[in-house]
């Protein structure tokens, strides 16, 4: 086929083909030995043409990969200044939960199972964001026709305040202060339970419930990971994957169902970039600039 003729019969076909059809098409392409030398054209050069054949296959290449994969566009959170931090840390939540004076680890047969439901944060005054109510949607679409700002996926929970958001923000590795604060559990539960406020900032409640998940994963995890801090284990193995080092998994596994359920707020389910590496598809697509 002459390529001049292709070129016009590109253009002039308004005939277009299922996404399917299209694969199969460039598969045939890539099947042929030479797209471009026998095409008849006389305006390149053998060389010319030779060279153009490998970019072309190359971006035949690229193409099918894009449309085969259909990866989602991925996701670059932000990192927030201190404004920011400040102003969700000095807010007041109107509708507290009551104090976790249970440990929820010793529940049997609770229903872990999260939905596609969020929490939104809710101003009464817009003009006055200083106090604010988490309220549960059942979709990003209803937090939003409702006024709200969705500040993390799945229901609320004792994390989910604004002040726990500002911590997370703040301190971009929660997990070494924390482990280092569940060490302190096995001296005394009171002073650990201080050490992770003072060291995180965590609200009461949402630190109540991250020392249950420290307390949980040392009876689960405890030969796992004494051996990942003795031996310096990095959160991922290797270090620049998405590989949980075997502690983190551990935790993630024994640990981590019961901790998203109750604490709700998650640094991933947040939008927030983390010391661990997470693949970038599971992490929320949300900003927070509702401040």
């Amino acid at each position: 086929m002459h390529f001049d003729f292709l070129i016009l019969f590109v253009i002039t076909n308004s005939q277009t083909t299922s996404k399917e059809e299209f694969l199969s098409k460039i598969d045939q392409y890539l099947l042929e030995d030479s797209l471009l030398l026998n095409n008849g054209d006389k305006e390149y050069n053998e060389l010319e043409k030779q060279m153009i054949e490998q970019i072309y296959r190359d971006a035949l290449k690229r193409i099918k990969n894009r449309l085969v994969e259909q990866q989602p566009i991925q996701f670059n959170p932000p990192t927030y200044n201190q404004t920011v931090i400040d102003a969700f840390s000095s807010k007041t939540l109107l509708n507290p939960q009551q104090n976790l004076t249970y440990n929820p680890y010793d529940l049997q047969n609770l229903n872990t199972t999260l939905n596609d439901s969020v929490c939104g944060v809710l101003y009464p005054n817009e003009n006055d964001r200083s106090t604010y109510y988490l309220v549960n949607y059942t979709s990003a679409q209803e937090a939003e026709s409702a006024g709200a700002f969705i500040t993390h996926l799945h229901n609320c929970g004792y994390c989910s305040t604004t002040k726990d958001l500002a911590m997370y923000m703040f301190h971009f590795d929660l997990t070494s202060p924390i482990r280092d604060c569940g060490i302190v559990s096995f001296i005394s539960y009171e002073a650990s339970l201080d050490c992770i406020q003072h060291s995180a900032g965590l609200t009461y409640n949402c630190a109540v419930i991250w020392l249950y998940d420290a307390l949980n994963t040392r009876k689960d995890c405890l030969d796992i990971c004494l051996y990942d801090w003795i031996m310096h284990i990095p959160n991922n193995v290797p270090a620049n994957s998405t590989i949980l080092n075997p502690c983190i998994q551990c935790d993630e596994d024994k640990s981590g169902p019961i901790f998203k359920l109750v604490a709700a707020r998650t640094r991933r389910d947040s939008g927030l970039l983390s010391a661990i590496n997470r693949p970038p598809n599971s992490i929320y697509n949300i900003t927070h600039y509702y401040y």
